[in-house]
């Protein structure tokens, strides 16, 4: 309890080159799909100081009131933390309140969805009631500032999900984010100044300190999502609970995406895929030398880094463009010669695209409309 690592430890987690997420020791970080400069669903910061997460999972005892995060951040419970970053995934495992709490955070192999996963474990002799709380602030964009008064939110009934799109947007303005969950809702607002009131702070929700969520979603309002459900714990029971945060290319995208992963089967096909993608990519090729500590880097960690951060998000807490760059990636993908040619070649081929009959390139350049600039830079 209230220790730190010396600065964020995060992991990027993107498991196809269109979606991904960010997430640190102390939360549940931030969201992109198709750029993650550009198209940030939920607001990336790069303070490493205070490391405020855009997207929280809240837990509150409906007997006693008590509000808390199975994250340390931003309602820290006075009992310790376990968190495990892992290829594709990060978890979080903590015990207070007479509950075992786990969160699992993946981004599935083949679609732009974000699994929240919670699971509760009541280890006390008398029934517990639970209310789990998911939290998201919209950004649709590069900046949250800039589009917040664009966001548009719907609620669907029938897939128990908030809905959020900003037409103004350039080249995203179609798509469609979500917010939704596997079970019947207790709660919902699409408003943030309902949940957190003027002035208040991510740890200490105002909309948790009393009962029940206004419901409230409409337009120009300050955008957020917010879904509420209960769980009934009998004594020794365990139960789960999974949001899921993602964008469709349009409403009906969206939709069927909800639909699909709302499935446990599903979630747990695509739990399983994380660990088949990256087992078959870090296994082709392993290293010993007289140091554990550089073969755990070599094998698996690093190249996995490579290749989800630097090829597939293109971000992380220090810098978070979305961009293609000439240099630096072409040094990045020299390290997935031997594990994933393919990526290479499609790497080498993708840059090649972008240089001029001159012979000098774009510098960086944005997908999915390929706009960049020109610089002349000597070292591409």
């Amino acid at each position: 309890p209230d220790e730190r690592t010396p600065a964020p430890w995060i992991n990027v987690v993107a498991n196809n080159p269109d979606f991904g997420f960010m997430v640190s020791e102390s939360g549940a970080g931030y969201t992109w799909a198709g750029n993650s400069g550009e198209n940030r669903l939920t607001p990336w910061r790069n303070d490493p100081v205070s490391d405020v997460p855009g997207e929280v999972l809240y837990l509150r005892d409906e007997e006693t009131a008590e509000v808390w995060s199975p994250t340390p951040a931003p309602t820290p419970a006075g009992a310790p933390y376990l968190i495990r970053h892992g290829a594709g995934y990060t978890t979080f495992e903590h015990h207070s309140h007479g509950l075992k709490q786990r969160l699992r955070l993946f981004a599935t192999p083949d679609a732009p969805v974000k699994v929240i996963q919670l699971r509760l474990e009541n280890v006390q002799d008398r029934v517990r009631r639970v209310t789990a709380t998911f939290y998201a602030e919209w950004v649709l964009g590069a900046d949250r500032g800039t589009t917040q008064q664009y966001i548009v939110p719907e609620y669907d009934d029938e897939n128990h999900a908030l809905l959020a799109r900003n037409a103004y947007s350039e080249e995203f303005g179609a798509h469609v984010a979500f917010l939704a969950t596997d079970r019947a809702l207790h709660g919902l607002t699409a408003d943030r100044t309902e949940f957190l009131e003027r002035n208040g702070s991510l740890r200490h929700p105002a909309a948790l300190e009393r009962i029940g969520l206004a419901g409230t979603v409409r337009a120009g309002l300050d955008p957020c999502a917010v879904l509420q459900v209960h769980l009934d714990l009998q004594p020794g029971e365990s139960q789960e609970v999974v949001f899921l945060l993602g964008q469709g290319t349009d409403r009906q995208t969206a939709l069927e995406l909800i639909q699909q992963y709302r499935d446990p089967g599903e979630v747990a096909r695509a739990w399983d895929g994380v660990h088949t993608l990256w087992d078959r990519l870090l296994g082709t090729v392993s290293v010993k030398t007289p140091d554990p500590a550089m073969d755990i880097l070599l094998n698996r960690w690093l190249l996995y880094q490579a290749l989800s951060c630097r090829i597939w998000a293109r971000s992380a807490l220090y810098q978070s463009s979305g961009a293609y760059g000439f240099r630096d990636q072409l040094q990045d993908v020299m390290a997935l010669v031997h594990a994933a040619p393919h990526i290479a070649r499609e790497h080498i081929l993708r840059s090649a695209r972008h240089q001029f009959e001159a012979g000098d390139v774009l510098h960086w350049w944005h997908p999915p409309s390929g706009r960049g600039v020109r610089t002349r830079i000597t070292d591409d």
